[in-house]
């Protein structure tokens, strides 16, 4: 009986947040600190290599509890003005899965001295697995067949971006237009803006907006992150109706490393609180690296204006 009610819970609950999963990205610390797996155009804020690396338990100590990771390379070659990455994904709910991996590739155009605008576009494939055979809740393994599919998958998206505020928008999942399967994703959108304001010469303030929108799913994403010295960094996050976040962190040289603990809201707050993002990123010099100095002609270089 109580295998039966934990499925049918999920049913109510788990299977919308099945589909979203696969539609729609988590971006909490992640919207803030590298965006390429949902806008291409996020792509290369250096000279330096850029790895960053997010993984996401959700609803920990839940049977089947969602999981999230990213792993994004990239950088930035000024003489091309163009960024070059790559970036994986995987997530998984009860018996759920998706993988996707896609090459990314951005153009920067000078449009002012000190605005640059960045067109971005993603190519590569999504693999979904719905695997009932190992069903974890020995109730639906015999009445669901295993299901499998491999698609191609493309973005596009743009960022504009002056000394204090960086807005963006892109689309996933291009051309598809039905509505998601256990198996297919949907097309989605993305629109977001990050502001940046110093308070004084030790703290900076970095609110951020993100909305993302998909045929079933529509999510806000509203953040403040404060930065002490460039050193420490904490702040709070909502996902209105969702949930809301604490977000800790520190940077040392090369490295910075993150952490988001995130309280259940509305339907899904009984289940479980006990959501937590754990951050990891760190630059690799390059020869010919020219990161956070001006240009010959004085203008802002990439590693300024979408950091």
């Amino acid at each position: 009986m109580r295998k039966i009610i934990i499925t049918l819970l999920f049913s109510v609950i788990g299977i919308s947040e099945i589909f979203s999963q696969h539609e729609i990205a988590p971006a909490l610390s992640s919207q803030l600190f590298s965006r390429i797996n949902f806008n291409p155009a996020g792509t290369g804020n250096s000279e330096k290599i850029n790895i960053f690396n997010l993984n996401r338990l959700q609803w920990v100590g839940f049977t089947g509890h969602p999981t999230y990771s990213i792993l994004n390379v990239h950088y930035f070659n000024e003489q091309l003005k163009s960024g070059f990455g790559g970036s994986i994904t995987y997530d998984k709910i009860a018996n759920s899965s998706a993988t996707n991996g896609k090459f990314t590739y951005c153009y920067n155009l000078d449009i002012s001295d000190k605005s640059l605008l960045a067109l971005g576009v993603a190519a590569g494939i999504e693999q979904i697995s719905d695997n009932h055979s190992s069903d974890i809740y020995d109730v639906t393994s015999d009445y669901l067949p295993n299901l499998s599919k491999t698609n191609p998958d493309f973005d596009f998206g743009l960022e504009y971006s002056i000394p204090q505020l960086l807005l963006g928008a892109s689309v996933n999942h291009i051309g598809q237009m039905s509505a998601p399967t256990s198996t297919t994703p949907t097309q989605t959108y993305y629109g977001y803006a990050r502001g940046s304001l110093p308070i004084n010469k030790d703290w900076l303030l970095t609110p951020s907006l993100l909305y993302s929108k998909s045929s079933q799913t529509s999510i806000v994403n509203l953040s403040a992150v404060g930065f002490y010295k460039g050193l420490y960094w904490g702040g709070l996050g909502m996902r209105f109706g969702a949930a809301m976040s604490v977000m800790l962190g520190l940077e040392w040289n090369f490295l910075r490393v993150g952490y988001t603990y995130e309280l259940s809201l509305g339907k899904t707050a009984n289940i479980s609180s006990n959501t937590h993002e754990l951050m990891l990123s760190f630059v690799i010099p390059t020869k010919s690296e020219n990161s956070g100095v001006k240009g010959k002609k004085g203008k802002t270089t990439a590693s300024k204006r979408r950091k």
